[in-house]
């Protein structure tokens, strides 16, 4: 009865797409829901999560999309950056920035060509590293499902957003 209760309430796992107008720095942008990786039915995740953020620029309309990886404690360790493993294949992401506090926050370039490559693939890893070690990790084929389809609805809604209306 109480997984029920915990199946039925998905602890509070959000599954809509977000649009952020952001005026200020002249730019929209659509977060994803996130992705936990290794964790057990999405309570108190330990390992880190990772989600999907595409910008548009309101000045010339160019869209870019950003993985965005969370580690769910602080790492004493410099972070070098993220790879994704796609069919075999290793993709090194551009390292955009990265943000410490209680955690750490990582955000890599997404590529069209790398978002395409996950588009036709039924196998991705994520690999992240730091100065002292490398973390793989295997996506589930839900996991793998679930990145396909966010980034497929993100491009969409991003491209289909009007340009902001902005007074200077």
């Amino acid at each position: 009865m109480a997984l029920g209760f915990f199946l039925s309430i998905n602890c509070g796992k959000s599954q809509t797409l977000v649009i952020v107008p952001e005026p200020v720095v002249d730019q929209v942008s659509a977060i994803s829901p996130e992705i936990c990786l290794d964790s057990f039915l999405w309570i108190f995740p330990s390992n880190p999560c990772f989600w999907l953020k595409a910008e548009k620029d309101n000045t010339n309309a160019k869209t870019r999309t950003s993985l965005v990886y969370n580690l769910s404690s602080f790492d004493v360790e410099f972070p070098l950056g993220l790879s994704l493993e796609i069919d075999g294949t290793y993709f090194n992401l551009l390292k955009l920035g990265t943000e410490y506090g209680s955690q750490l926050q990582l955000v890599s370039d997404l590529p069209e060509p790398v978002a395409l490559a996950i588009s036709k693939s039924n196998k991705v890893s994520l690999s992240y590293t730091n100065r002292k070690e490398t973390r793989n990790y295997n996506l589930s084929s839900g996991e793998v499902s679930d990145l396909k389809n966010y980034l497929a609805k993100l491009s969409s809604l991003i491209k289909a957003e009007p340009k902001l209306k902005i007074q200077k």
